[in-house]
């Protein structure tokens, strides 16, 4: 080997190492940088003229798992549906208040038809009285703010849908141009290990939204695509478009052809979750606020508008109280009226106690012993119409329609069955987070034994760097003592 050649040898090796050690360094002092991946230096042996003459790097690799990464981002996906409706659901229960726990829809109705027992055995006691409007007033406020409540979550997960879409889009533009970045790069010097981690990042910000895989196409770029197969990039951005609901009502459903509320659309292709469409998301944040705006809070709201008609239906029931007008509202009213069977949608929100019993607005308490009808007090020991209206509350009915029950209930049987559907349905939804959550830390867990860095590791590779380094710096030396050996003679 020639002089010339055994200096260009050292000279190569010299630069290799130099890189190795400062992309080991580099791995180090990034070891707990959230989404660093861990590079390695590729390396080959570089020719000239068919021989070999020294060492050159092909590339600085980072060490990732596609096919691990894309399970991971499924399992992402899928919990970031899943604690969604969870939450929501842990939310529902705990506002509509279990039996036994002495706040809540339930309780409020068992405190009403315990007051009615108390009066019963006491119907002169004007304090007894007093407790049955309370209570009666408790509930209907039970009702209106689960009503709130409820709307609420549909106006909030309408809101976040939108957050989440231009998140998504914002992502999906910065992807296009890493992409851009990483080709030119790829062309200049094949460093773009940083621009991966960043688009990795991105990628994961995207598939815990939306559940997405990518592409891997040449020089180093990707694509995105649904897991149900709608682009959302190849070469240029495809948008999700969603229009956000300013202001929300009870009766407005989406896909019932009338109602303002947004689809989720890319360009003309439905991708809304919870629909008939083959394309339709089925995990990600996204399906589960949609499963919050048009499935979990609406079918919440329908079975209170239920009860809550149903209510003021019972306590107006002409045979209940001789002294009440026949056929108008009862000791419940709907925003001052009966309820109307073809317009129960709000029910809920409306329902109030009369206002000739409600102290409030000039009412008096003693009605509720002596009827509505009444202008004076009557007789003291009377439990006539106070017995009917207890009947009302225990007699067993027909669940209402649409309430989610089946069979016949009494009001505070039909309160009982929809605090245990809520219930059942949270404790579902809690046991099928668990397990996503458990599955998702897997995954992660297993990914990052595959790109994280070990510092132990890469502190043994310094090392070996070290004395390749002291190897090659020795030969140039060498050489040079060589050189000037000659050079004296």
């Amino acid at each position: 080997m020639s002089l010339t050649r055994a200096l260009s040898n050292a000279n190569s090796g010299l630069a290799t190492s130099s890189l190795r050690a400062d992309v080991a360094a580099n791995n180090i002092s990034n070891a707990s940088t959230p989404g660093y991946v861990r590079r390695e230096v590729v390396s080959e042996e570089r020719v000239t003229d068919g021989s070999g003459n020294g060492v050159k790097v092909s590339s600085v690799q980072r060490a990732q798992d596609f096919a691990l990464s894309r399970l991971r981002r499924d399992a992402d996906a899928a919990a970031g549906r899943s604690e969604i409706v969870a939450n929501v659901y842990q939310a529902l229960n705990t506002e509509i208040g279990l039996p036994g726990s002495g706040y809540g829809l339930f309780a409020s109705i068992e405190s009403l038809e315990a007051s009615f027992k108390t009066l019963q055995a006491t119907p002169e006691s004007a304090a007894f009285q007093s407790a049955v409007v309370a209570a009666a007033n408790e509930t209907t406020q039970q009702f209106n703010a689960l009503s709130h409540m409820s709307l609420s979550m549909r106006e909030t997960a309408d809101a976040n849908i939108a957050r989440s879409v231009q998140t998504v889009n914002d992502a999906l533009k910065r992807i296009q141009s890493i992409n851009g970045e990483i080709s030119g790069l790829n062309e200049v010097s094949g460093n773009t290990a940083a621009l991966e981690d960043e688009r990795q990042s991105l990628i994961d910000t995207i598939s815990s939204i939306v559940p997405v895989k990518d592409i891997r196409r040449d020089n180093s770029q990707v694509d995105i695509i649904t897991t149900s197969g709608v682009y959302l990039l190849s070469g240029s951005v495809r948008e999700l478009s969603f229009t956000r609901t300013p202001v929300m009502t009870d009766d407005m459903r989406y896909n019932d052809g009338t109602s303002p509320l947004s689809g989720l659309f890319v360009g003309d292709q439905d991708i809304t979750p919870g629909t008939d469409s083959r394309l339709s998301l089925q995990t990600g944040s996204l399906a589960g606020e949609f499963a919050i705006r048009d499935e979990i809070a609406t079918s919440f709201t329908d079975s209170l508008d239920s009860l809550a008609a149903d209510l003021v239906s019972r306590f107006s029931d002409d045979n209940l109280d001789p002294t009440k007008t026949p056929g108008t509202q009862g000791l419940f009213t709907d925003a001052a009226l009966l309820a109307d069977p073809t317009n129960i949608t709000g029910s809920a929100s409306r329902i109030s106690i009369n206002n000739l019993v409600n102290p409030n607005v000039g009412g008096e308490v003693y009605r509720i012993r002596d009827g509505l009808g009444a202008v004076t007090p009557g007789n003291s020991g009377n439990t006539e119409i106070i017995t009917n209206l207890l009947s009302a509350m225990t007699d067993s009915q027909p669940a209402p329609t649409n309430s989610g029950l089946q069979g016949n209930y009494s009001v505070i049987g039909a309160a009982a069955g929809l605090t245990s559907l809520i219930g059942e349905q949270s404790l579902r939804f809690d046991s099928i987070n668990a397990s996503t959550i458990a599955r998702r830390d897997i995954l992660n867990d297993a990914e990052i034994q595959t790109s994280a860095v070990d510092t132990d590791a890469e502190l043994q590779t310094l090392l070996v760097i070290e004395q390749a380094y002291a190897a090659n710096a020795r030969v140039i030396q060498t050489v040079g003592d060589m050189i000037d050996r000659l050079l004296s003679i």
